[in-house]
C-alpha cells in the first residue's frame, strides 16, 4: 500500500469507524469473543494462555492486513467507477 492511501486508510479508521463500537452486532461479537476467551482460558496454564494471546494476535494482523487490501481494492474500483462516469 502506497503512503497515501495508507494514510486515507489511517484516516477512515480515526474519523469515520469511530461509530462502529456503537453497532450491536459489533457489540454482540465482542462480548461472545471476550465469553469465549475466558472459557478457553480457565481451562489452561500459564504457557497456554500466553499461545492463545500469540496465535489471536496473529489472527487479528492477518485479518487487519486482509482490511486494508480491500481497502485498498475498493478505492481502485471507486477510480475506475468515477473514470467510466466522468
Amino acid at each position: 500500500m502506497d503512503d497515501l492511501t495508507k494514510c486515507l486508510y489511517e484516516f477512515l479508521l480515526e474519523r469515520r469507524m469511530g461509530d462502529v463500537v456503537s453497532d450491536p452486532e459489533y457489540r454482540e461479537a465482542s462480548h461472545t469473543l471476550e465469553m469465549q476467551m475466558k472459557k478457553v482460558e480457565a481451562g489452561m496454564n500459564e504457557e497456554q494462555g500466553i499461545e492463545l494471546r500469540v496465535l489471536l494476535e496473529s489472527v487479528s494482523a492477518q485479518n487487519s492486513i486482509e482490511s486494508e487490501h480491500l481497502f485498498h481494492a475498493a478505492l481502485g474500483l471507486a477510480r475506475e467507477l468515477s473514470a467510466l462516469a466522468g
